[in-house]
């Protein structure tokens, strides 16, 4: 059995890295959703609601302070803002209600998922190892305030959770 030693991410990007926690405990929500049959609607209310109150921040801070540390043009922040934009994508359509269903919300659970596991093993390493250590100290200070009262959003609608 191969041991997967966990990611040592620089105390800077550490505040996205627990977002991105949090946004696989959103893929796993998706599709505990699915697998007990919640309908896609309570699903897609949440989908909704967390981008709304997370997401897209996290989105944000993203491209504006970590990814310009690798440079303009970088292939990889490329792919990453590619990704950013296939996710939102896909949660405009869970907010139109006609174009609810389950294999969007399975799309973009998987989507987000690997996106995250992206950022992760790839890029986040890749900028830390690239971006200047004042740089990555400054965009660490400015991520810090941002983060510093941030809580997970509340949703009292928690179908991912097991009934008696």
């Amino acid at each position: 059995m191969q041991v997967v030693k966990p990611i040592k991410r620089t105390k800077e990007l550490a505040p996205l890295s627990r977002d991105h926690h949090s946004g696989l405990l959103l893929c796993w929500k998706i599709r505990t959703g699915i697998q007990k049959g919640i309908s896609v609607d309570r699903i897609a209310d949440y989908v909704v609601f967390y981008y709304e109150n997370h997401l897209k921040e996290h989105f944000s801070e993203e491209e504006q302070y970590i990814f310009p540390l690798a440079g303009h043009n970088d292939e990889m922040v490329s792919k990453a803002l590619d990704e950013h934009r296939t996710i939102v994508s896909l949660i405009t359509k869970l907010e139109n209600t006609t174009q609810r269903d389950n294999a969007t919300l399975e799309r973009l659970s998987y989507t987000l998922d690997a996106h995250i596991r992206f950022e992760e093993r790839q890029l986040f390493p890749y900028i830390e190892q690239k971006a200047a250590k004042e740089q990555l100290g400054n965009v660490g200070d400015v991520i810090a305030e941002l983060h510093k009262d941030i809580k997970e959003p509340a949703w009292t609608d928690e179908f991912w959770v097991r009934t008696a």
